[in-house]
């Protein structure tokens, strides 16, 4: 799952200023990387599947790459109580983000190998308990550190790159139970939006706005029999 963490703000990398370590972080770093890739994926309740494997790029989550800049910031944060970003009970680094001070959990080994999976329980989705939903984060790759560089901002100021990040990001939304009525009254607001909570709404659009709608890897004559939505980026 996505973990984040809320930091003080600081700006700086792409916006105006070169990268300076936040408060209870020892270090940030840049690394090159952009998003070559982009895969979408259904499945059915009747095992029917679907996968798109050249999805556009620009269909990629904005919340996704607003951590995945270009230059990447991977923050290094300091072993303390104080630092509350955890995978399992492993204190973890993080890709950065500087517009909102937010992270997602990684966790690098000292060769630069990333190998996460991390999964949250299966907990209620929408009105009816015998519906649940858990959603998984997979981060599989590496940070190679055999080409550094530099970057120079438009205001002179020059910031160093530490090498490449290569990593295949995958977020699978797995549905349990009787999840038919709740996801055909989604499909009904996405198609309509008449008589929908904001709370319907928002599910509805991310639900079936990338995978019906941006991928079409989902008709929505068939969003009622939802079991599996799940998508991966390579980042190169």
């Amino acid at each position: 799952m996505i973990l984040t963490l809320t930091l003080s703000a600081c700006r700086f990398g792409n916006y105006s200023e070169s990268p300076k370590a936040p408060e209870k972080f020892s270090s940030i770093e840049m690394f090159r990387t952009q998003a070559r890739g982009f895969q979408t994926y259904v499945q059915l309740s009747d095992g029917t599947e679907n996968l798109n494997e050249s999805t556009p790029l620009s269909a990629i989550p904005d919340t996704l790459l607003d951590n995945f800049t270009d230059p990447l910031y991977i923050a290094q944060p300091i072993s303390t109580p104080g630092v509350k970003l955890f995978i399992g009970s492993r204190q973890t680094d993080c890709f950065y983000n500087p517009e909102d001070s937010s992270c997602i959990g990684t966790i690098v080994e000292a060769d630069g190998t990333i190998a996460v999976e991390t999964s949250s329980p299966f907990s209620q989705f929408g009105s009816n308990p015998s519906c649940k939903m858990n959603l998984q984060m997979r981060q599989n790759g590496t940070l190679d550190r055999s080409r550094p560089g530099s970057i120079t901002y438009s205001d002179g100021t020059v910031g160093k790159i530490s090498g490449d990040l290569l990593l295949d990001f995958t977020m699978i939304r797995t549905f349990q139970g009787d999840c038919s009525g709740i996801l055909r009254v989604l499909a009904e607001c996405y198609t309509n939006g008449v008589g929908c909570s904001n709370d319907e709404l928002y599910w509805a659009n991310q639900l079936f706005g990338l995978y019906a709608r941006q991928s079409g890897v989902l008709r929505m004559e068939d969003a009622s029999r939802i079991k599996v939505l799940a998508y991966m980026v390579r980042f190169e």
